[in-house]
């Protein structure tokens, strides 16, 4: 982003932004706050000296409770919103429509919360999330699907941020494959 200035975002006032994202195209900024609520901005400019406008483009009733992450898909095409109302939801960017709603929500009625959905990653071919939450555990959801690939437990505490970066184990795969093609003596 290109600016010259600084601009203050106030899209609610007296409401407190808990996260702010830019899409990988940077055609998008995010920002969600203690309302629940999801503001979309388009971004324009910023090539050369040109300073980069934000313009307002949809506000996104995403959650009932705070909404404390927001995050863009590898490939611009989703956004994720995570939630102390114990959700991740994954928006279309082409018309900001809910696709999908991950819950961690309990089915058993004498267990009222799991906690928080504090965090959420893309992996890089924006298939797959991983969520973090306050009941100690990180999940591996397909995002088509909504479905639990896998839960990490171990942690004695609330995971409250991770990353996920798969691109690691691509480049390291690539290297083996081309260590794979020379000659090697029998050492």
């Amino acid at each position: 982003l290109k600016t010259d200035h600084n601009e203050q975002l106030i899209p609610e006032p007296e409401v407190s932004v808990n996260s702010v994202h830019i899409d990988p195209d940077a055609s998008y900024m995010a920002a969600v706050n203690s309302s629940g609520n999801c503001y979309v901005w388009n971004l324009a400019g910023g090539m050369g000296d040109e300073v980069t406008q934000l313009i307002p483009k949809t506000k996104i009733p995403a959650h009932k409770r705070y909404a404390l992450r927001c995050k863009f898909s590898p490939d611009s095409t989703l956004l994720a919103t995570c939630s102390a109302d114990q959700t991740c939801k994954i928006w279309r960017t082409s018309n900001f429509s809910l696709m999908t709603e991950l819950s961690i929500k309990s089915n058993n009625p004498g267990e009222t919360s799991r906690g928080w959905m504090w965090d959420c990653a893309f992996s890089g071919d924006s298939q797959y999330i991983v969520t973090a939450s306050s009941d100690n555990l990180a999940r591996l959801w397909c995002v088509e699907t909504g479905e639990i690939k896998r839960e990490y437990s171990g942690h004695q505490k609330a995971v409250v941020c991770l990353a996920f970066n798969d691109s690691v184990s691509r480049r390291r795969k690539k290297s083996l494959a081309l260590q794979g093609q020379g000659r090697h003596s029998g050492r």
